[in-house]
């Protein structure tokens, strides 16, 4: 019984997992030409202009294909879709299509380089997934496809371990990784050691009132200690029991389980292990849960928060800081001082998506809020904010780039500097401007501008596979930080010559933010296991280590004629503002650490192998159009991904490995096809319009009343007539999307034209009833139907609407419920303009605009639609009506108003099955105005809504259930309804 309750409950999630993993991420500039390399183990997928950076990724493919994991296993064939026009450094695997997409554009964070950091991270992904795949799962993929594995996938691996795993590879692989980097464990640290251990719940799912250090960094302490505690078995045991078992109960909590039942007594019982706590028995009791994924937990954070006390307790935070006042977690990055003594900062927090502010000491004030940065630097020059954001293109999605951006503080003129390339890390240079630019085969250069940041006036590239990081530039020299295959080094350039003359050697430690003042140069590294300030002077070998907080010190602006140091230090609340003069520090000399639980990582992998770029694969040509088809899924369910809906059926999907036609194809059963209908669902996007087509054709039956000749008395007759036919329903759209956001702003404007037909075909009608009419009251009887020949002919109408879309609101934060300000505009005509059958014309407009409450986070929204629909019967209802009240006129008014807010953050779970993260309430008051053959009505209604955002199952899916409970005057009664709503981001 009990395993049946689990299949069952394995069916119910099974559609709304697969929805979640039906991935597009969007689509390339459809005039780019592709090529291949095809191996035994991958197909890699390119831009022709990329063939060099291919010939390196395949390199590093096939070496981690070659390298026995800490996992166990080789994974199967996978197609890698690299996107190396656009402006955002990512990557993603998918498994319905399997795939991994790669966006190669370098960020300016110093690691290890770029390619072979993403490379190796979104490997890892496909070994994790592809291991599931065995077993019972692998039977089951028979059945579904490859939605049923990332199903399963998700079901039960929790995201923590996903991203966890990957950065633990990551680390153990590459020379730096995420485990050796002070930014990603200082989150994590601060959080444990000043604000506690949180509950699992909050720490695997989050929340909306505190940061809470996201899945990477806590799944990478969750599943690298357990690793060295445990060894590589305790989780490679875990996905191994998920795909044999999945539907078996918390297959992977259950493997956990045995685990910790197995060793965990010996792991306390360690002397080395023990003499981190006062009293290791009471912890390892209290640490003690029925959930096992609980239990390591707190094991897990237990440990390091000994470890990280140790480690800070001599750190003391030996400067001044700059007063800030916020509730909340809120970062402060790049203090810059202005001449009359006030501070510009970047702030960035829970109740901020990202802006300049001006510090006085006393209040803060919002100088300009601005779009999304990759790398919150920024420059302070001559009245002039400048700084680097994403700019999105037009259409494509993969074809956005990093610009140049400015803002004149005296004319309050926001403004994007053109650019062909991505650019990064702008410069003063004089009365001029220096930025690094990356084009699209990755090769990097800095260019230096004119004052306008209009003209380009000189060039200086790289040598090959280099990185220019965090320039400046002082005394005719640059100064910048250079990442390449062999290290991190620091050198200094002159823009005149172009002579580069090395300061540091290359070594394996992050380094960033060089500033040169007089013969002195100040930089931000991780020598020490920390992020802090080191100073060299020229002519000096040696390097002193000079500024050091509890959780690091990064962001450095120095003002010589103050002779201060402003910059950023972490705390568990974020980055906030610090200065002090020059003459206070420090003068310890240069002690270089390692990273513990990094380095017991890099043994247990035991990576033997070195990525070569000798080797050359033999590429052709990708063509797009003979690659149209690739059929992943398939199984009893359709899932629209685009509507939300989910039928039932025997549907199959595919998605090309370019995401540019998606198509799902079968027979299905739905309330308007209850006797079931053959269907078609494709959209096209490869060419600027986006194309979508729609087609449904199923048997379905009705009852009409009609007058037919009687074969028998030659009369004309009135019968009631059971009818059968083959209903058809298609619609074909065209889309031409803009995209033109800016700043903080969501734009877009998507102009559209649809055809609609529906069809009635292959009548066949019976006579059923005989009707006869007595003293006014009608009468029937059955008949036979061989007494009556009725014929229909096949009938349709064909329908045009044409529509607009304009939409502008602005980024939200995660403690928001509405857009700060917004407004969403639709307005359209339908008509039928061949003669077949005329059913008039419909036309309506809406509005739906957001306003700031009277709070912080509360939001003002109002809603207003008219629709003119003269055959209403005829054309679907295109605007909102009143809450409460049903509206069927031909002329259609409605006002919407509501008033939002927060309530609650509880952050509360009740046992493993619920976890509430909110609760938000609202009072909303309507209007409509419905006119009718019968007159024209005047409705009003009002009320409440309550809501909860939750997550079941510890699932990462975010849910949002509630009530609405009101009173409306059209029946002049009270009213509930069930809200609910489910998202597919995570």
């Amino acid at each position: 019984m009990k395993r049946k309750s689990l299949f069952v409950f394995f069916l119910l999630f099974l559609p709304l997992l697969g929805k979640a993993q039906f991935v597009d991420l969007g689509q390339d500039p459809a005039g780019l030409r592709w090529k291949q390399i095809n191996t035994r183990d991958f197909q890699l997928i390119y831009p022709d202009y990329f063939e060099e950076n291919a010939q390196k990724i395949a390199n590093i493919f096939t070496a981690l294909y070659q390298h026995t994991n800490s996992l166990a296993h080789k994974p199967i064939k996978i197609s890698l879709i690299i996107h190396a026009n656009g402006g955002v450094a990512n990557g993603s695997v998918a498994w319905a299509p399997r795939k991994a997409d790669l966006y190669t554009m370098p960020s300016q964070d110093p690691s290890d380089t770029w390619l072979e950091h993403l490379c190796v991270h979104e490997f890892r992904h496909v070994v994790q997934i592809d291991k599931v795949n065995q077993g019972l799962t692998k039977i089951l993929y028979y059945l579904f496809g490859e939605q049923i594995t990332i199903a399963i996938t998700g079901l039960y691996l929790p995201m923590w371990f996903m991203e966890g795993d990957a950065v633990t590879f990551e680390t153990a692989i590459g020379h730096l990784g995420r485990g050796r980097s002070p930014e990603f464990i200082n989150e994590m640290k601060a959080q444990v050691l000043d604000k506690g251990i949180y509950s699992y719940f909050k720490a695997a799912i989050g929340s909306d009132k505190d940061f809470v250090p996201n899945r990477y960094t806590m799944g990478y302490f969750m599943v690298a200690n357990a690793r060295v505690n445990y060894g590589n078995a305790i989780w490679t045991d875990a996905l191994n029991r998920i795909g044999r078992k999945p539907l078996s109960f918390a297959p992977f909590a259950t493997s956990l389980k045995r685990t910790l039942r197995a060793k965990r007594d010996s792991v306390w019982n360690d002397s080395t292990f023990r003499s981190l706590f006062i009293n290791a028995d009471s912890v390892k009791k209290a640490n003690t849960y029925a959930d096992a994924k609980r239990t390591l937990y707190h094991d897990n954070f237990s440990e390091l928060k000994q470890i990280w006390s140790r480690e800070v307790k001599d750190i003391h935070n030996n400067f001044d800081t700059l007063p800030t006042y916020n509730k909340s977690y809120t970062n402060y990055f790049y203090p810059t001082p202005l001449p009359d003594g006030k501070v510009i900062a970047y702030k960035k927090g829970l109740q901020e998506t990202g802006a300049f502010v001006l510090l006085d000491g006393k209040k803060e004030k919002v100088l300009t809020r601005s779009g999304v940065l990759d790398d919150p630097k920024f420059i302070y020059h001559d009245n002039q904010l400048v700084w680097v954001e994403y700019k999105p293109n037009f259409r494509w999605e993969h074809g956005g780039k990093q610009r140049l951006t400015s803002y004149d503080l005296r004319k309050g003129k926001y403004r994007y500097h053109r650019g062909r390339h991505n650019r990064f890390s702008p410069f003063a240079v004089g009365k001029n401007w220096g930025v690094v630019e990356v084009n699209e085969k990755n090769q990097a250069a800095l260019v230096i501008l004119d004052t306008r940041m209009k003209t380009e006036l000189q060039r200086i590239e790289t040598d090959r596979d280099e990185l220019f990081i965090h320039p400046s530039y002082a005394k005719g020299k640059i100064t910048t930080v250079v990442q390449n295959t062999n290290g991190i080094h620091l050198e200094s350039i002159d823009p005149q010559t172009g002579k580069r003359e090395m300061i540091l050697p290359r070594m394996w430690y992050e380094m960033d933010n060089p500033v040169q003042y007089d013969s002195t140069l100040l930089f931000r590294a991780s020598f020490n296991g920390n992020n802090a300030f080191y100073l060299k002077k020229q002519g000096e070998d040696s390097v002193r280590n000079i500024l050091n907080a509890r959780y690091g010190v990064r962001f450095p602006h120095l003002q010589p004629t103050e002779n201060t140091l402003y910059f950023s230090f972490y705390t568990a609340d974020g980055y906030k503002p610090g200065r002090i003069k020059t003459d206070r520090f420090s003068n310890l000399r240069l002690e270089k650490t390692y990273f513990r639980l990094a380095d017991s990582l890099k043994k247990r992998e035991n990576w033997q192998l070195q990525f070569q770029y000798d080797s050359v694969f033999d590429s052709r040509r990708y063509r797009k159009f003979t690659h149209l088809l690739n059929f992943h899924s398939w199984g009893p369910v359709y899932i629209d991904q685009y509507e939300g809906k989910i039928d039932g059926g025997i549907v199959v999907y595919s998605q090309n490995k370019l995401s540019t036609l998606s198509l799902a194809a079968g027979y299905i059963i739905n309330a308007d096809y209850p006797k079931g209908a053959w269907m078609i669902n494709a959209a096209y996007k490869g060419i600027w319009p986006i194309f979508s087509i729609d087609l449904k054709s199923g048997q379905d039956k009705s009852a009409s009343r009609l007058t037919a000749h009687n074969l028998k008395t030659e009369r004309l007759d009135t019968v009631g007539t059971r009818n059968r036919f083959r209903r058809t329903k298609g619609e074909l759209t065209m889309q031409l999307p803009f995209n033109i956001s800016r700043k903080n702003y969501s734009r877009y404007i998507t102009p559209y034209v649809r055809y609609k037909i529906e069809a009635i075909s292959n009548i066949t009608s019976k006579a059923r009833f005989f009707y006869t009419q007595r003293n006014d009251t009608l009468y029937y009887a059955p008949v036979s139907p061989d007494l009556y020949r009725i014929s229909s002919s096949p009938n349709y109408y064909q329908m045009m609407e044409y529509g607009l879309l304009l939409g502008n609101q602005t980024y939200m934060t995660v403690q928001e419920i509405d857009p700060r300000w917004g407004q969403i505009l639709q307005g359209g005509y339908a008509h039928t303009p061949w003669k077949k059958m005329d059913l008039g014309h419909e036309w309506w407009v809406s509005g739906q605009f957001y306003f700031p409450g009277f709070a912080t986070n509360h939001s003002i929204s109002i809603y207003s639609g008219y629709q003119n629909r003269p055959k209403a019967g005829y054309y679907d209802k295109k605007i909102l009506r009143p809450r409460g009240i049903d509206m069927y006129g031909y002329e259609l008014t409605t006002l919407r108003t509501n008033y939002k807010l927060p309530l609650l953050f509880p952050d509360q779970h009740i046992t493993s099955v619920l976890y509430v993260k909110r609760i938000d309430g609202g009072i909303f008051f309507d209007m409509g105005h419905d006119k009718t053959q019968r007159g024209t009505r005047n409705y009003y209604s009002y009320g409440i809504e309550l809501n909860a955002g939750l997550h079941l199952f510890r699932l990462p899916f975010p849910i949002t259930l509630g009530g609405r409970f009101g009173y409306e005057t059209q029946h002049h009664s009270l009213f509930a309804n069930l809200l609910f709503n489910i998202g597919f981001t995570i």
